[in-house]
């Protein structure tokens, strides 16, 4: 409707000038941003479309037995600052005998991007991708150069915002208050979340998003035992020595978002 009257009033709209999807393999890959133009010293965030043909998966940061997670390379202009990628929710999978975590379909990875204070002028940013897509017979690489020309401006909405801010919903965010232990026995690990009463994590879904910590093969189901929540699993077999650290990511059951909840071993 908005789009209709301003074209109707004669008045322009301004949006950056992206480049189309790229095909490689078996994946199709596109560069979104979230604004029609920067604002100095405003991040913004942007975001990395993997559309995986159907049949195919690609693959999370842990992406367990055999897989290899999408990778960006950033180049930006001088002063400029891009955050750790940020990763949807995986599924999980089974490639022929090995177990995995990924996506099929459309999976849209976001980063949050920080022009300098001084920025000026239209800037372009671009993105080095590369990714692995599977399936039960074969496993092909795909790459990508992607850009976009983004105008100086007040960082108002640009056209791919409504597609960021449904991806934002599928990335876990930290469970404050929380905090996971980590104990080892033999090969097997248990898991003690200690969260507040706001947390219930009865039914959620969990995935170990750090690789070769816990056995990918193996469901982790937490229950509740008086003050925090107990899982026990057993550990990946190509963890070398003790686990040093683990990010866990939860969601579904009775949570309202996906969360994670880290754990360090302390040295």
């Amino acid at each position: 409707m908005k789009f209709s009257i301003l074209m109707a009033a004669g008045i322009p709209l301004v949006s950056p000038l992206m480049a189309a999807g790229v095909k490689s393999g078996h994946a199709e890959a596109e560069l979104l941003v979230n604004t029609a133009g920067y604002k100095p010293g405003q991040p913004l965030t942007l975001g990395i479309q993997l559309k995986v043909e159907q049949g195919w998966h690609s693959y999370w940061v842990n992406p367990g037995v055999g897989g290899m997670p999408l990778k960006v390379t950033w180049t930006l202009p001088e002063g400029w600052q891009a955050e750790e990628l940020r990763q949807p929710i995986p599924k999980r999978f089974m490639t022929g005998d090995l177990p995995g975590f990924g996506y099929e379909g459309t999976a849209l990875f976001l980063a949050n991007v920080t022009p300098p204070a001084s920025a000026q002028g239209e800037v372009e940013l671009k993105a080095k991708v590369s990714w692995l897509t599977c399936n039960d017979s074969a496993c092909v690489p795909g790459d990508a150069e992607l850009s976009v020309k983004l105008p100086v401006g007040e960082g108002k909405p640009g056209g791919d915002v409504a597609a960021i801010f449904q991806a934002e919903k599928k990335v876990p965010v930290k469970m404050e208050g929380a905090e996971l232990i980590v104990e080892e026995a033999g090969d097997t690990l248990t898991l003690r979340v200690i969260a507040p009463n706001t947390f219930n994590l009865q039914g959620s879904t969990v995935f170990p998003a750090t690789p070769e910590v816990v056995d990918p093969a193996a469901p982790i189901v937490f229950k509740r035992a008086k003050t925090e929540w107990i899982a026990t699993v057993k550990k990946n077999e190509y963890a070398e020595g003790s686990p040093a650290l683990l990010d866990i990511v939860l969601f579904g059951g009775m949570l309202e978002k996906p969360y994670i909840v880290s754990w360090q071993a302390k040295k």
